[in-house]
């Protein structure tokens, strides 16, 4: 029998390492610290929204999670859209 394993969301685990660091234990703390809802964050975890789509952070979103990752909002956009303009570049370096 094959298990098919779920790519890992691109940025679930730069969350999960911050939320270690924060000493949050579940996704609901981290989303208080980094002014998220509940919901923007586990879907940040898993990839994908409740109804099974994929999860793409409107832009204030992805603004406080810079802030909380404390990362440049440019790299966590490159880490969503690999094929976005200007990521080859920053890959480069």
């Amino acid at each position: 029998m094959t298990v098919h394993r779920q790519p890992t969301p691109p940025l679930a685990h730069l969350i999960q390492a911050r939320m270690q660091e924060l000493g949050c234990v579940t996704p609901e703390e981290f989303a208080q610290e980094a002014d998220l809802s509940r919901l923007t964050v586990q879907s940040l975890l898993e990839g994908h929204d409740a109804m099974g789509l994929e999860y793409i952070p409107s832009l204030q979103a992805l603004v406080n999670l810079s802030h909380a990752l404390n990362r440049p909002a440019h790299e966590l956009l490159y880490l969503l859209r690999p094929d976005a303009l200007g990521c080859t570049v920053w890959n480069s370096n």
